[in-house]
């Protein structure tokens, strides 16, 4: 790409309206076309030479011709300052001061620069902040922990019509699905006051309500319930002495105990 070119694109980059995008890559480069373009726009000059003897008091005056006119040598002498420069110092001058319109102070490209990493370094400060922040744990609720089959979300599978269960005391949105045994498919529940434990089984050959109860809270060690002759269910896990049957656990609280 052309050095005017780039360095065009590059001002609108940086010095336009989209400066805060700018990468300290861009803003280098610009810096360094700019640099360039000021070495090449420097007119070079060459003083004229001062003429030989005109300026050094130690050089004897010629004694061959008219002697000069004081005032005639004054003129002479401030037209000779007028076109000679001793060591060049105007010329030095002048190529050492860059050209103020054509482009921005170093300074400024400086400040930008600065701008453009403090945004970067700000942006990497908030993710890191964001992924290293402190989380605050929920409180846990004791009835979940009891029963970790009530922390998943009520699915269509769960439901049971609250119609149904309008004068048994359980919460129709507690109600859990936990799987069929011997026939039966077997929900579990929590009372309305969300204090205790309940089982509640229909058929499932013909999808009819069969049972529904509920343990008390305050209620310790497991609860147990008989379903039929050969079927009972235990939600805790009670002693050896209190349930008879092959113990068949159906989820982490829900165990059915179905007889020999």
């Amino acid at each position: 790409m052309d050095d005017d070119v780039e360095l065009h694109r590059l001002r609108e980059r940086v010095y336009g309206a989209e400066g805060a995008t700018a990468t300290p890559d861009m803003i280098e480069r610009l810096a360094e076309l700019e640099e360039r373009a000021r070495r090449s726009a420097v007119p070079v000059t060459v003083a004229a030479p001062a003429p030989v003897g005109a300026l050094d008091p130690t050089r004897p005056s010629s004694p061959v011709g008219p002697r000069a006119d004081p005032s005639t040598a004054s003129d002479v002498f401030a037209s000779t300052l007028g076109t000679s420069t001793p060591d060049g110092d105007a010329d030095r001058t002048r190529a050492t001061i860059p050209d103020a319109a054509s482009s921005p102070p170093r300074r400024l490209l400086r400040i930008i620069a600065t701008v453009v990493g403090a945004l970067v370094v700000l942006g990497i400060g908030i993710a890191i902040g964001a992924s290293t922040a402190p989380t605050v744990a929920a409180t846990p609720d004791p009835a979940a922990a009891a029963l970790p089959e009530l922390t998943f979300p009520q699915t269509v599978e769960d439901v049971i019509s609250a119609e149904i269960l309008r004068d048994s005391g359980i919460d129709a949105g507690s109600t859990r699905y936990i799987a069929t045994v011997s026939d039966f498919r077997i929900y579990l529940a929590q009372p309305d006051d969300g204090d205790g434990r309940c089982i509640v089984t229909f058929t499932s050959t013909d999808n009819r309500p069969w049972s529904a109860g509920c343990a008390s809270g305050a209620q310790e060690g497991a609860a147990i319930f008989g379903v039929d002759e050969s079927l009972t269910v235990a939600i805790g896990d009670p002693d050896g002495s209190d349930v008879t049957g092959i113990p068949i656990r159906l989820s982490p609280s829900v165990t059915a105990y179905v007889a020999q």
